[in-house]
């Protein structure tokens, strides 16, 4: 079995995490925002909005597209999902570090059905 190393960005690369870290975007809150220091999780939420979110899923979902459909760990979509948010998070200013670790990648299987009728 292939055993892949995957290129982790902490735990944003899911749509949630990424949504709330990378809030800083165009769609954030009020102008404050843009310039502040958002250290407590009252100061975060003021910023977070739903056209905020939804540009972070839009992203996601386009990367999906993109690749088969998937994001899911040892596939294209995830690195092409680690490489959004490294981008987002260092045009936010943060400086980035990437970890690796092996990781054994099993794609899903693929069924068939017999009977009555062959089909996959």
């Amino acid at each position: 079995m292939r055993q892949p190393i995957i290129r982790c960005a902490a735990v944003c690369v899911t749509a949630f995490a990424s949504t709330v870290i990378l809030s800083g975007g165009a769609a954030a809150g009020p102008a404050a925002c843009q310039s502040r220091v958002n250290n407590t999780h009252a100061k975060l939420l003021e910023c977070v909005t739903v056209e905020g979110v939804r540009e972070h899923q839009a992203a996601f979902q386009a990367i999906a597209d993109a690749n088969g459909g998937t994001r899911a760990a040892g596939t294209p979509g995830y690195d092409a999902s680690v490489d959004y948010v490294v981008a987002r998070m260092t045009a936010a200013g943060y400086d980035v570090t990437l970890g690796e670790f092996p990781f054994v990648f099993t794609p899903p299987a693929v069924l068939q059905q017999l009977t009555p009728i062959a089909a996959t």
